[in-house]
């Protein structure tokens, strides 16, 4: 076995900020805080927070409130291309900024789609997949470049250095960071493969930076905090699932048990997401068994050969949500977090935020401190 770094690396709750010295009164933060911010070399966005592609998560209605509130929209690819193309337009008529994911990498019908979405309006392509250094993520996104260099293109998902230098080198625009640490993905108990976040995030920033690619956080985001620390540890936004879901954006109708309002959410791995006969792949999107594993696999970077069709597997997990009410609410208190936590480090946008702030690593007994007593 090769010889490996035995360091401990960290993530959200192993580290603190350090407050610094604020200028400004904290009843000003809304007009003396910016938090507008790149997701790509060309593209720009409002607030730091875009939604995750989950099949559960962002089509149209979810896409068009994150957007009017600034932030970016991931159209999910669970769904026929006619189907994603069409919310996408509906998008695109409230004039607010999208992207849209894509999991065919092939080079006829997966770069015609590619061609239909940006000329549709797509501001951005994610190419989707959960190990993004490989060669037929790669290939797929020399490809887009050669086609249109104008296309901006995501590249999802890689957690280190060498991989995100990659797949810069092969044209990519924006970075998503992360595996398997999000509230729906299982990927790290399933394969045993992961890293924890921040180290992540900033080992992919400090290659990032010298192309001037932004990096997108994606994956782990439990509270308005924690939003905070991607930022400070390179990531110039972040992306969020879990936090989102239970909300009347999201696809689904609100499920009432023991007078209780739920909604039904899946990740993208998951047996609900691969078994046509749930509820959310049965009406509307009425795939068949064999497409939809056909798009995990896709995801997952394994070709068609190396498994065989009945086999199943799942990196996730679906659940009944608390429903949530409007996303709206769920935004603007995570925006009102973030601009109170650069009111406490003393800084007034994002830059500023990742050049001044320091930080400390805690212990168990500090996440103790961390819990309510009332």
């Amino acid at each position: 076995m090769k010889k490996q770094n035995l360091t401990p690396e960290i993530t959200f709750d192993d580290v603190l900020l350090l407050p610094g010295y604020s200028t400004f009164e904290m009843n000003d933060d809304v007009k003396k805080v910016s938090l507008k911010t790149r997701v790509s070399k060309n593209l720009t966005i409002d607030i730091p927070i875009t939604s995750s592609p989950m099949p559960g998560l962002t089509e149209e209605n979810m896409a068009i409130a994150i957007g009017k509130l600034g932030g970016l929209g991931f159209i999910h690819p669970f769904q026929s291309k006619a189907k994603q193309l069409a919310q996408l337009k509906k998008v695109k008529k409230h004039k607010v900024k999208v992207a849209v994911s894509v999991v065919d990498l092939s080079l006829g019908k997966g770069i015609d789609h590619v061609k239909k979405v940006y000329k549709a309006g797509a501001d951005m392509v994610c190419v989707e997949t959960s190990h993004a250094h490989n060669k037929q993520t790669i290939e797929f996104i020399k490809k887009i470049k050669k086609i249109n260099p104008k296309i901006e293109v995501c590249a999802s998902l890689v957690v280190t250095g060498k991989a995100t230098e990659a797949l810069i080198k092969a044209g990519a625009d924006s970075i998503r960071v992360g595996i398997g640490g999000g509230s729906h993905c299982t990927t790290r108990l399933v394969t045993g493969v992961g890293r924890p976040q921040l180290s992540a995030v900033e080992e992919c920033y400090k290659v990032a930076k010298k192309y001037n690619v932004p990096i997108i956080s994606d994956t782990g985001i439990k509270y308005a905090g924690d939003i905070t620390k991607a930022l400070v540890f390179g990531g110039e936004s972040v992306m969020i699932g879990g936090l989102l879901t239970g909300t009347d954006e999201c696809p689904g109708e609100i499920i009432e048990k023991k007078g209780k309002k739920y909604k039904h959410s899946w990740g993208m791995c998951t047996r609900e997401a691969i078994t046509h006969n749930q509820p959310f792949f049965k009406n509307p999107y009425k795939f068949t068994l064999r497409k939809i594993k056909k798009i995990i696999k896709i995801i997952l970077g394994i070709k068609q050969s190396q498994q065989k069709e009945e086999f199943i597997f799942e990196e996730g997990v679906g659940e009944l949500i608390p429903y949530k009410g409007s996303v709206d609410s769920v935004v603007e208190d995570l925006v009102s977090g973030i601009k109170r936590s650069m009111w406490y480090l003393g800084v007034s946008n994002i830059s500023q935020l990742q050049k001044k702030t320091k930080w400390v690593t805690t212990s168990s007994n500090t996440n103790l401190e961390n819990i309510p007593r009332i």
